[in-house]
């Protein structure tokens, strides 16, 4: 069990190494000068993945048998579909997503998408990562990954309400009629 949590992980991340590569092969990797920028695209980017830190800490915790609470197999079990979903999210999103960039910037050709994913949800990339880290939670239960669960899902919304700051400016009512219409990462709900 305890390696299972860490190809799970691998999984998830494959398609974001896979498109990057993708992305530079073809020549598709925006390289132009941002048109718009948050006020801080770097910092938000790393408060994200820093908010992944007691998620992994609390993997390698749990995988040497430390601070794990002891759930029944099948309990535990029951985060495999979180990953796999998370995983097909990303995996939907990077297909559809033409302008896909880690930071919150957006160049002169960057391209507004609401197909896939987009059309229900305006966040789907972050919604993955937090289904990541509850899967994560559930086949590795210990105080760490429920923390990774909660940090998370706040830096996803705080970068999720920048870059919304940012896309309502540069594409103005399109994208305000957009967010009228989505939520930003459950559908219907939040």
């Amino acid at each position: 069990m305890s390696l299972l949590p860490w190809f799970l992980h691998v999984l998830f991340w494959a398609p974001f190494v896979a498109r990057g590569q993708i992305d530079r092969l073809t020549g598709k990797q925006q390289s132009g000068p941002a048109a718009h920028r948050s006020s801080a695209p770097s910092l938000v980017v790393w408060l994200h993945g820093a908010a992944l830190f007691p998620t992994y800490f609390g993997m390698g915790a749990g995988s040497f048998g430390q601070w794990a609470y002891e759930l029944p197999l099948l309990v535990r079990l029951l985060g495999v579909p979180f990953f796999l979903g998370a995983t097909a999210l990303v995996i939907r999103t990077l297909l559809v997503f033409r302008s896909w960039r880690l930071r919150a910037e957006l160049t002169a050709e960057h391209e507004l998408c609401t197909d896939g994913p987009f059309a229900r949800i305006r966040h789907p990339i972050y919604t993955a990562m937090v289904l990541l880290t509850v899967g994560t939670a559930m086949l590795v239960p210990n105080p760490l990954t429920l923390l990774g669960v909660l940090l998370n899902f706040a830096a996803g919304d705080y970068r999720a309400r920048q870059e919304e700051k940012l896309l309502a400016g540069a594409f103005g009512q399109r994208y305000l009629d957009y967010m009228g219409t989505t939520r930003r990462f459950v559908p219907g709900v939040y």
